[in-house]
């Protein structure tokens, strides 16, 4: 299809698209024929319907909405109830064509206003995906109207286009080498085009551009009515984060604050520790008064191994006796975060509370040191630079901070890794944890070979297939790590939000790729 540029005080259409001043807009459209993408090898956006998969299991939402579908592959790969693709041309003739009632199908011209009242498929039962369209477009106002439309049904939104300066570098300033493209944003650019039509994101980042190359290029946004729309608030009580540690003196106090500064306060179960962690308690205890409470366990004193699973129940039992309030189990090297930008945790678990769940589940990302170092207490975020996913499948789902009801929840039969309860309802987005296990080469011989190898429950061991991770460690192993295979932290949130709150982690772990 060719058009020419439409007037920007027609209802729907704008004149100013955020690109650089001197950026050179292509004049005409060029219908982009997705038909011989149908049987490719090469699949582009691939995660960006994973990521929609994701949000209909996750929300428990029936219907996914394709606006621009192409070919009509990638919807009809979502596992949903109900599929809907919406293109005009030959694309929709061949949607009909090659998947016939697998999906409704749709005609609409994405640049004739009329297309609005399409948002009335949309609704909370929905989830709505514009993958690289708008950059298809020569003016893109009535797109971005139509999803607006949807996003204010209820629908959650899910857009993308390919980034520029990721794709042709900081100089490029148009036309898109592709001939279908009329103009290319930057990450930056696309957020505030979208905020100035009255579409703002709840995330905003990189996903990766197709199925071979892997690379994150393309621009992901995401739109959420139910929480964009929550005030700020935090929960009726302080949620409390039970912490066990056993000689962690050089981070327990960095630690415990960080949740304090997070709107929680903390009980700690000191092990026994031989190495000052109870002392560094007790400073950090007076810093902030009636926030942090403690304990020795066992009572009786130190025993020769560590009981996991004892431990455990004893941290169901401390939470058992705070019913309505947030518990969080969490390690003493572990620093958590809420995904939404500007929240502290606390206010993370409030929204999850206010649209009705009862435990939230986090992705983990491990923090490894990468020179010899030695690691300075207090610096946890400023000294560790590089990092990789935890992908041992034992370690999905990490579903350990709930609400807290009357009985006591169930946290020694899954290693910590579930609080177990009847009625339990998963929050939609995952939260983080930034996990430090080995802080120095020093650290890693000392903790591992020392502190942990011998120390472990030999019945949790045997009988349970526990604490195995440690064991290809030996006096000649090195406790640095190759930053050549570690990821980043450099632009984190934004290459990695929709890994940290969805399950693409795992999706990619059993598809033998790396995160």
């Amino acid at each position: 299809m060719k058009g020419e540029m439409p007037r920007s005080d027609q209802e729907g259409y704008v004149s100013d698209f955020e690109l650089p001043d001197d950026y050179v807009t292509r004049k005409e459209e060029i219908y982009f024929d997705d038909v011989p993408q149908a049987h490719s090898d090469i699949i582009y956006q691939p995660e960006v319907y994973d990521f929609a998969e994701f949000l209909l299991k996750s929300t428990k939402r029936s219907k996914i909405i394709d606006i621009g579908c192409g070919s009509g592959r990638k919807l009809c790969s979502v596992q949903a109830e109900k599929r809907i693709g919406i293109d005009f041309g030959p694309n929709i003739a061949a949607c009909k064509d090659l998947h016939g009632n697998q999906a409704e199908w749709h005609d609409a011209d994405f640049t004739d206003a009329s297309c609005i009242s399409l948002s009335e498929m949309a609704d909370y039962d929905s989830v709505v995906v514009c993958a690289d369209v708008v950059e298809h477009i020569i003016d893109p106002g009535v797109l971005i109207a139509l999803l607006k439309a949807c996003f204010e049904r209820g629908a959650i939104v899910v857009t993308s286009t390919p980034d520029r300066i990721r794709v042709r570098g900081d100089d490029h300033r148009g036309p898109p080498p592709n001939p279908s493209h009329i103009r290319e944003w930057s990450l930056d650019e696309y957020k505030r085009l979208l905020i100035k039509q009255g579409l703002v994101p709840l995330f905003a980042g990189y996903t990766i551009s197709d199925n071979i190359n892997r690379q994150n290029k393309t621009i992901i946004t995401i739109h959420d009515i139910r929480l964009q729309t929550i005030e700020r608030a935090s929960p009726a009580q302080r949620p409390l984060a039970i912490i066990a540690a056993y000689n962690e003196a050089d981070v327990i106090e960095e630690v415990i604050a960080d949740f304090v500064s997070h709107g929680c306060d903390v009980r700690l179960i000191d092990n026994w520790s031989s190495d000052g962690t109870w002392e560094a308690m007790l400073r950090v205890q007076g810093r902030f008064p009636g926030a942090i409470t403690a304990e020795r366990y066992p009572a009786e004193g130190p025993e020769a191994t560590c009981e996991w699973q004892a431990i455990l129940r004893r941290k169901a039992e401390i939470a058992a006796e705070f019913p309505g309030r947030w518990i969080i189990h969490s390690d003493a090297d572990e620093l958590r975060r809420c995904p939404f930008e500007g929240r502290t945790l606390a206010e993370g678990l409030s929204i999850a509370e206010d649209l009705g769940c009862t435990r939230v589940d986090f992705n983990v990302v491990n923090y490894l040191p990468t020179d010899e170092r030695e690691y300075e207490s207090g610096t946890l975020e400023k000294h560790f630079n590089f990092y990789e996913y935890e992908t041992r499948s034992g370690h999905f789902p990490q579903k350990n901070a709930w609400l807290q009801g009357q009985k006591a929840v169930d946290l020694a039969s899954t290693g910590g890794h579930t609080a177990v309860f009847p009625g339990a309802i998963d929050f939609c987005y995952r939260f983080l944890v930034k996990h430090y296990p080995i802080r120095s080469e020093n650290h890693g011989r000392r903790k591992i070979l020392t502190e942990r190898q011998g120390r472990w429950s030999l019945r949790e061991r045997q009988e349970l297939g526990w604490h195995t991770h440690h064991d290809k460690y030996d006096a000649d192993s090195r406790f640095t790590f190759d930053r050549s295979a570690l990821l980043s932290h450099e632009e984190f949130w934004a290459d990695n939000f929709l890994l940290l709150v969805s399950d693409l982690v795992e999706r990619r772990v059993k598809a033998g790729h790396k995160p």
